[in-house]
């Protein structure tokens, strides 16, 4: 009995840390976790051919976590691929579950940000919501779940947003 207590307190800590990492981070168009291959993936989307926007993305990411690990001591790792369809084009970053920290997902959507300015979607409704205050509380809020969410679950949740609303299923 205390363990499905437990099970569901778990889901709620990640499934309000999505939510959170949606409203905070509005280029975010999906989260996956996936708690036993301790992977967590980032989907970005964008508009048109990238390929050397994409190549120099690589570039720049691999110097910006070498440069947070020496920084943080912390191991952060991070794969990119970017998979083009039609005339968009969906930036994939996978890093480990148990490495995730405010730190570490601030830099890879500045990243992102920057790299693919004038290409990134991003969800124009969330970026009206959220004031300097809310912007504050949600990273307080991140930290919380990511430090107490991480690496007990056994489940592979997936998050994403669609016309304003985010949804959350349990894969």
């Amino acid at each position: 009995m205390v363990q499905v207590k437990q099970q569901g307190k778990q889901n709620a800590y990640m499934t309000n840390l999505m939510i959170s990492l949606l409203l905070r981070f509005p280029e975010i168009m999906s989260l996956h976790f996936d708690m036993p291959q301790d992977e967590a993936k980032f989907t970005f989307l964008l508009k048109g051919k990238l390929e050397q926007e994409y190549n120099n993305f690589t570039v720049l990411l691999h110097d910006a976590l070498a440069a947070f690990q020496d920084l943080t001591g912390k191991e952060f790792r991070v794969k990119a691929a970017l998979q083009r369809s039609g005339k968009i084009s969906l930036l994939t970053l996978i890093s480990g579950t148990s490495c995730l920290s405010l730190e570490g997902i601030q830099l890879l959507c500045g990243l992102v940000r920057s790299s693919f300015a004038a290409a990134l979607i991003h969800d124009a409704e969330a970026t009206a919501v959220l004031q300097d205050d809310d912007l504050l509380q949600q990273e307080e809020m991140i930290t919380y779940l990511l430090n107490h969410s991480t690496g007990t679950n056994k489940d592979s949740l997936l998050a994403f947003r669609e016309a304003g609303k985010v949804y959350i299923f349990d894969k």
